[in-house]
């Protein structure tokens, strides 16, 4: 089967729709049913329950959609090998991460990766970071970064870094006077929540988790940035680890204290590979980038 094809087959399995992956495809739908229903008649039986609000792989198409990614990755590997035959500085970097790290630390790392490396191309989601785990698993994505707890099998950590999760406010907040801050001083103050899941999971803190459970934000937002800015304009407080504030933590606009709970404290941002298959060479380059500047970075939180 053509690589075209069976990446429309994907699409259709990950959106449920085949409206949905033509338009994330830029092809007609016409085509991409078009596709399907090929594959279908070579394989001699359907792969997807129809159903009125969209289609679901049966028992087949999950069978199909296994093969079809390990496929795909092998394919992108033996490029990558290719390539790196030839001397040339090409592939691709499929990367999944929780957002903190989108502020300064996976942009400079891509300007850095570029000025060697111009020709790689990058695939970049955001997760909530215990989403970052199962979307590593999945197979969509070679690289995962986030906080690490018990990884499942066939998920492996190639790099760790103390970078635990604390408190951020405003320079002249009360709170900054103190060394670390309870979970009861927080919850006398307005809290900016940054995602609507907690960031951690529940069996790395309990006492956090029914912190979490029991809060009522007066803002919850999706997007670092705006929650940053409300911080520094002191209309509140939150949970953030010191990877997104770095700059702002230099200009002294706010503070970070850990809180006095050892769990979160002992708490560290991991790189994540997949143990039970090979990366493309230029993405082994790049992790290889990756922990020396999450090392680095660690460094320099250290000193904040």
């Amino acid at each position: 089967m053509h690589a075209s094809v069976l990446k429309y087959f994907v699409e259709v399995a990950r959106c449920g729709s085949v409206r949905k992956a033509s338009e994330n495809l830029y092809v007609a739908a016409s085509a991409v049913n078009r596709q399907i229903l090929k594959i279908e008649d070579e394989l001699g039986g359907e792969l997807f329950d129809r159903m009125p609000n969209g289609m679901r792989l049966n028992a087949a198409g999950e069978r199909l959609l296994r093969h079809v990614q390990s496929t795909l990755h092998d394919f992108q590997v033996m490029r990558s090998e290719i390539d790196a035959l030839k001397g040339e500085r090409t592939g691709h970097v499929k990367l999944a991460s929780m957002d903190s790290l989108f502020v300064d630390f996976l942009p400079a790392s891509i300007k850095e990766f570029s000025q060697v490396y111009p020709a790689v191309t990058y695939s970049i989601a955001s997760f909530g970071p215990m989403e970052v785990v199962p979307q590593s698993q999945s197979g969509r994505f070679d690289i995962g970064m986030t906080f690490v707890g018990r990884l499942p099998v066939g998920i492996e950590t190639v790099a760790l870094a103390a970078l635990p999760t604390g408190l951020v406010m405003a320079a002249d907040h009360p709170l900054a006077a103190k060394a670390a801050v309870s979970l009861a001083d927080c919850a006398r103050q307005p809290f900016l929540r940054s995602l609507g899941q907690p960031p951690i999971d529940r069996s790395m803190s309990r006492e956090f988790a029914q912190f979490w459970d029991e809060l009522e934000p007066v803002v919850t937002c999706n997007w670092t940035t705006m929650v940053k800015r409300l911080i520094i304009a002191g209309k509140g407080i939150s949970f953030f680890s010191k990877i997104a504030f770095i700059e702002e933590l230099r200009r002294g606009d706010v503070v970070w204290r850990p809180f006095d709970i050892a769990e979160l404290n002992a708490l560290k941002v991991g790189i994540l590979l997949p143990s039970h298959r090979a990366l493309p060479h230029v993405a082994q380059t790049f992790v290889a980038r990756l922990v020396r500047q999450l090392k680095q970075l660690e460094a320099v939180a250290a000193t904040l």
